[in-house]
């Protein structure tokens, strides 16, 4: 592959990350967790949309032989094409609401989802196979963080207009709009394939290996059954609550314009965060993210028991999500380096089948969520304001649950890695070397120590 094929792929997937999460913002996320609730959705409802929307995203493994016998490109087109006959139905639901009963909307939507995520997988199993052949192993960390800013970036605008757009109490052809612009940008996802650049199939290698054995071939590896044990319980941490908080802000009379703004910083922090985190996992490594990742996430999964309906809670809400996607994002970036430099350029399929084993976490998280709301509905201990009631409970269950991933970090370690406290200590050094005189803080030892 020539640099000019590298650069031309390099600039045409940015465009097609940011188009596919643009359509994903309006088609999905929030505003259709917003357009489900307007409907009468329950905590249940959520919880399934939620494993509809992450879960299918498992049958990429359908496409794993296809890519490596056709091409990632034809497999990639031929379903994003695909993908758009299921993203109509969401176009046609403010008509429809007019006319049928709210469960055949919900259902409807809920089928259309499946379909959406179904398709968009089937052709994604060539995705993470083709940057490995375009971005050059040195830059990975930096790819992935610019990357992820711009599409973060993209999000970030999407969701603020799709929050002033829908207002207070939006009327159904608000959400139409929305909808038909996540149509488009969909179908500019599907042209963005075109240009990109390919190491071409692997050809003479007889009959492929069924989809049970790629499994055991990649459970086999001990590298890549640690990885997947620690997805899986990362995800399942953080991710269970997230429909739940809009559904609970919802709940306490806040507008669909505070909750979209809100969710905004999602983006916010991701912007922010991200090229420095890449920056930082290729100077350092993947260990230190980890750990800070982790403690962060837990402190802002507890807090979350402390927002209500009054002014600071206002502020907190908006402060929580911006801290979630920062430690979200670094953990996101350390996951992407470290599967990107473990997994061999033969074994490509292997990095489908961690997707799949994350994909399955983040369906799964927000069900057993909506379950547990469910069943615990009314249950709450102590009384007045220093009681818990079921959300508070799912909060702090998913802040403990982060204790799993924060201890398999530690079988994640990859040589030359420095330990995470002489990483904070050197990225802290210009602020002690400003502020140290006036607190005490001898900087010239540690300097030395770190030299040697």
């Amino acid at each position: 592959m020539s640099k000019r094929q590298r650069r031309r792929s390099i600039t045409f997937a940015m465009l097609g990350a940011i188009s596919a999460v643009t359509g994903g913002c309006c088609v999905g996320g929030n505003v259709l967790n917003l357009a489900v609730l307007k409907l009468g959705a329950s905590e249940v409802y959520l919880g399934v949309l939620g494993f509809v929307t992450m879960g299918s995203w498992c049958f990429r493994v359908f496409t794993m032989s296809a890519i490596e016998r056709v091409g990632k490109r034809r497999v990639m087109l031929l379903w994003y094409w695909v993908v758009l006959l299921f993203i109509l139905p969401f176009v046609f639901i403010p008509y429809l609401a007019e006319l049928w009963p709210a469960w055949a909307c919900l259902a409807l939507l809920l089928v259309a989802s499946l379909g959406r995520n179904i398709t968009y997988a089937l052709g994604n199993t060539g995705w993470f196979p083709l940057l490995q052949d375009v971005v050059p192993r040195q830059i990975t960390g930096r790819f992935f963080a610019n990357m992820r800013t711009g599409w973060q970036t993209a999000s970030l605008i999407t969701i603020l207009v799709c929050a002033f757009f829908l207002g207070r109490n939006s009327e159904w052809w608000k959400f139409q709009i929305i909808f038909i612009f996540g149509f488009l940008a969909y179908l500019l996802r599907a042209f963005s394939i075109i240009p990109l650049a390919e190491n071409p199939p692997r050809k003479g290698r007889g009959k492929r290996p069924s989809i049970a054995a790629r499994f055991r071939e990649a459970f086999g590896v001990a590298e890549m059954r640690i990885l997947i044990f620690y997805i899986v319980s990362y995800i399942l941490a953080a991710t269970m609550t997230e429909p739940f908080k809009i559904k609970l802000l919802r709940d306490l009379g806040y507008t669909y314009r505070f909750i979209l703004s809100a969710t905004a910083m999602i983006g916010a922090g991701a912007i922010i965060s991200l090229r420095p985190w890449g920056k930082l996992a290729d100077r350092f490594g993947n260990r230190f993210i980890f750990t800070i990742s982790h403690i962060g996430l837990f402190l802002c999964s507890l807090c979350w028991i402390l927002v209500g309906y009054n002014t600071p809670s206002r502020v907190l809400a908006f402060v929580l999500f911006f801290l979630w996607s920062l430690f979200h994002s670094g953990n996101g970036i350390a996951q992407t380096r470290y599967i990107m430099h473990a997994v061999p350029a033969s074994r490509q399929n292997y990095i489908t089948i961690i997707n799949v084993f994350l994909s399955l976490a983040a369906g799964l998280a927000p069900l057993l969520g909506g379950l547990f709301l469910a069943t615990s509905r009314g249950v709450s201990i102590g009384a007045g304001p220093g009681g818990f009631n079921n959300y508070d409970l799912l909060f702090i269950i998913a802040a403990l649950l982060f204790i799993v991933p924060h201890r398999l970090r530690t079988k994640l370690q990859v040589e030359h890695e420095k330990p995470t406290m002489q990483v904070i200590a050197i990225v802290t050094r210009p602020l002690r070397n400003i502020f140290g005189p006036f607190l005490g803080i001898n900087t010239s030892r540690e300097t030395n120590e770190d030299n040697s």
